[in-house]
C-alpha cells in the first residue's frame, strides 16, 4: 500500500460574517494572550491523505495564528515526503517529519492524524484499540472558556449557562489585574457552588511575585488549577511558583515539539501539561509526550481548541492514557467545531465518548469544507 495524494485545506470562519460585523470584544479579545493579536474568526487545517488502495484518511492540524501558513507546510513540504511511503509506517514517517521540520509541528500533528485514520480504515478499528486499548470509556471533561466578561455578573451568568449545559467544570479567564480576576472568581464561585470544579488561565499575564499573590487568594476561594500564570517559555519561573503556591500549577498548550515539554518536566515546572493534538505531534507527539510526563508522575490534561476531528481524535488518545486528567471541551463561539464531520460529537453529563468506529469514526462534511476554504 502506497500514499498517492496528499492534501491540506485551510479553513477559516470570520467572526465578522457570523455577527454581521458587529463582533462581541469578548470574542475577539478573550485573554490576555490576544491583546496584541485580536482572533478574528476560528481556523483549522483539514488534511486528506490517500492510497493507492482509495482508502482515505483525515486529520486536523492547528488553525492558529493563520491557516493557510500551516496547509502550504504540509503540500510543499511534508507532502513530498509522504508520497510513495507505506501508510502503515506511521512512526517511521513521523520521526522523518520531526527531523526535518521539528519547528512547525502543527502540520506533522495534521498528517500524523490521518495516517492514524488510514490505520484504523485498514484494520477495521476503533483507535482506542490500536492505542493499546481504552483505560476509561467516558472522558471527564470542563467548559472553557469563561472570556473576558465585562462584568463578574455575566462571568457569573456564563458559568451558570455551562452549569446548564451539562459541564461540571469550567475555566475562567484572568489577567485583567490582581483586584478584577478575584472579583470575576469570587462572583464565579459563587455562582456555581462548591462542588464544581473551577479553574483558572492567566495566559501569561503575570509575573513571578504577582502569580504568588493571586495564588493566595485562588486557594481560598477553592480554585481547582492556575493555568499559565507566567509566558510558558519560562519554565524556571514557572518552577519558582510552583514550589510557592498551594495548588497545581499547569502549561503546555503554547508548546509543539515533544522536546520542549521534556525540558518543561525536567524543570520541575508543573504538575499539569497541557499538549494540544493539533499541534504537538498528533497522536504519535502526544502519547509520547504523555510517557515522559508518566515517568514525572505528571498528569495530562490536553488543551482542545480546534475544530471537530481534534476534539474526536483527543477524546480517543484521553481514553488510552493512564496518566489522564481531563479534557478541555472549548466553547468559544466556533462555526467549525460541529460542522466539519456529520457525526456529532458525544457529551453528556460532564463527559465526552470516542467513537467506535474505524480510525476516527469520523467523516468530512464537504458543505462545510467548501464553504470555509480560503486557498
Amino acid at each position: 500500500m502506497k500514499i498517492t495524494q496528499v492534501e491540506a485545506i485551510p479553513l477559516f470562519a470570520p467572526f465578522a460574517d457570523a455577527f454581521d460585523g458587529a463582533v462581541p470584544p469578548e470574542l475577539s479579545l478573550p485573554a490576555f494572550s490576544m491583546r496584541n493579536n485580536p482572533l478574528l474568526g476560528q481556523g483549522a487545517v483539514i488534511v486528506r491523505i490517500t492510497t493507492d488502495e482509495g482508502l482515505v484518511g483525515i486529520g486536523e492540524a492547528m488553525g492558529r495564528p493563520g491557516p493557510r501558513g500551516t496547509a502550504a507546510h504540509i503540500n510543499e513540504v511534508l507532502a513530498p515526503m509522504l508520497l510513495g511511503r507505506d501508510p502503515r509506517h506511521h512512526l517511521a514517517l513521523w520521526i522523518a517529519m520531526n527531523e526535518q521540520m521539528r519547528f512547525a509541528p502543527m502540520g506533522i500533528s495534521g498528517v500524523d492524524m490521518a495516517l492514524w485514520d488510514l490505520r484504523g480504515k485498514i484494520y477495521g478499528d476503533c483507535l482506542p484499540n490500536l492505542l493499546g486499548g481504552a483505560m476509561r470509556e467516558t472522558v471527564d471533561c470542563y467548559a472553557s472558556p469563561i472570556p473576558y466578561m465585562a462584568t463578574p455578573e455575566a462571568s457569573a451568568e456564563k458559568a451558570r449557562e455551562f452549569l446548564q449545559q451539562g459541564f461540571r467544570a469550567v475555566k475562567l479567564k484572568i489577567g485583567r489585574g490582581l483586584p478584577a480576576d478575584i472579583a470575576h472568581v469570587e462572583a464565579v464561585r459563587d455562582a456555581i457552588g462548591s462542588d464544581i470544579k473551577l479553574l483558572v488561565d492567566a495566559n501569561g499575564a503575570y509575573t513571578v511575585s504577582q502569580s504568588i499573590a493571586l495564588a493566595k487568594d485562588l486557594v481560598r476561594l477553592g480554585v481547582y488549577w492556575l493555568e499559565e500564570p507566567v509566558h510558558p517559555e519560562y519554565p524556571e519561573d514557572l518552577a519558582r511558583i510552583r514550589r510557592r503556591v498551594d495548588l497545581p500549577v499547569v502549561s503546555g498548550e503554547w508548546l509543539g515539539s515533544w522536546l520542549a515539554f521534556r525540558d518543561l518536566l525536567k524543570a520541575e515546572a508543573v504538575d499539569v501539561i497541557m499538549p494540544n493534538i493539533t499541534r504537538c505531534g498528533g497522536f504519535t507527539g502526544l502519547l509520547k509526550i504523555a510517557d515522559l510526563a508518566l515517568l514525572e508522575n505528571v498528569t495530562v490534561a490536553p488543551h482542545g481548541v480546534g475544530a471537530g476531528l481534534g476534539i474526536v481524535a483527543a477524546i480517543a488518545a484521553c481514553a488510552v492514557m493512564p496518566n489522564f486528567l481531563i479534557y478541555e471541551y472549548n466553547q468559544l463561539f466556533n462555526p467549525l467545531r460541529h460542522t466539519v464531520m456529520r457525526e456529532p460529537i458525544d457529551f453528556a453529563d460532564g463527559v465526552l465518548r470516542y467513537k467506535d468506529g474505524p480510525g476516527l469514526g469520523a467523516s468530512l462534511n464537504e458543505a462545510t469544507i467548501a464553504r470555509y476554504r480560503v486557498d
